[in-house]
């Protein structure tokens, strides 16, 4: 009897979310503020309540504050904690902060977004930029930033840009196996941020057209990468640009049937020179790291993503460049 009782009270809370989930995401409308997930804990990375991956030094207890802002290359999920870019800088420059909200898939759009409506709040002194191949990805494979990727778009406006998010997890596999519903509707407690309950989609596995306008893309990129360090610029806040190291030559890509025809490693060089190209015309301080990496296999455990070795070594540089800027 107990068994049926707690059956159907299953079945009446998973109706019950499904119901109210749908509901609240169809009336969705929103900006996408596209950062790592909040208290997250888990394979060796860490994030705090506000999103920046842990650990920093705490604001109130510095002079300065450095933001770092991109993608998967500024997270480095797979780099030991202490290793991770943000940590070398801060211990560099002592008496500073260097909070970390990059997060897989960002380009420089989801930057603007995240930097407009939220990292103004903490009065940033320096923000490091690191954007190119989710620039070149998001725009090669739909032809805009505006776009309705359930992962990437801008915008989150229908239930499928939900797709790759969630309330989370039961941490008791019995729970989770048995009664997930019952304990998201009376015990939210038990449930975490973290893992994916559905499958992100990332971009179809046919053939890109093979008629893509590459310039048409570079000038789209470097309009959207100019008008984000206007934007930094005209709130006083310094930005440093740095172009995007890769090992192309040694690692597979993911996908890569789908790009037969385009060259990425030379399309990724004629976006970092975008990024050289602005620095240059803006008067904004460069860290060339893909000049200065090389192609060293040691650096990389895949096409773009540092080792230790490689987050290490590049933020050595990122330390010097923020020391200048900030002592202008």
């Amino acid at each position: 009897m107990i068994i049926i009782i707690v059956a159907v009270v299953e079945l009446y809370c998973g109706f019950s979310y499904f119901k109210y989930r749908d509901g609240l995401k169809n009336r969705l409308n929103a900006i996408r503020l596209k950062e790592p997930f909040h208290s997250y804990d888990g394979d060796g990375f860490r994030t705090d309540s506000l999103g920046f991956i842990l650990p920093y030094q705490r604001l109130d207890s510095t002079k300065n504050t450095v933001v770092f802002m991109g993608g998967s290359t500024t997270e480095c999920r797979f780099v030991q904690e202490e290793n991770r870019v943000h940590r070398c800088v801060e211990r560099d420059l002592k008496n500073t902060s260097c909070l970390n909200i990059g997060n897989s898939g960002n380009n420089s759009m989801h930057t603007m977004n995240i930097f407009a409506n939220k990292i103004l709040g903490y009065d940033p002194d320096v923000v490091v930029l690191n954007h190119n191949v989710n620039d070149l990805s998001i725009l090669l494979n739909t032809g805009t930033y505006h776009n309705n990727h359930i992962s990437r778009s801008l915008l989150l406006t229908s239930s499928e840009n939900l797709f790759s998010y969630k309330v989370g997890y039961p941490k008791n596999w019995f729970v989770r196996k048995y009664i997930p519903h019952i304990s998201l509707v009376l015990l939210p407690t038990t449930f975490e941020g973290g893992g994916n309950l559905i499958d992100e989609r990332e971009f179809p596995k046919g053939p890109l057209r093979d008629d893509l306008d590459i310039d048409s893309l570079k000038i789209i990129f470097k309009r959207s990468l100019k008008s984000l360090v206007t934007y930094i610029n005209n709130w006083d806040v310094k930005p440093i640009l740095m172009t995007q190291g890769s090992c192309f030559k040694h690692f597979d890509i993911k996908n890569i049937d789908r790009y037969d025809g385009y060259n990425l490693d030379s399309l990724h060089n004629v976006f970092n020179e975008v990024v050289r190209d602005i620095s240059h015309d803006m008067n904004v301080e460069l860290v060339d790291a893909e000049r200065l990496m090389e192609d060293n296999k040691s650096f990389f455990y895949d096409s773009v993503h540092y080792t230790d070795s490689g987050s290490v070594f590049i933020s050595n540089y990122i330390s010097k460049a923020v020391k200048k800027v900030l002592s202008n």
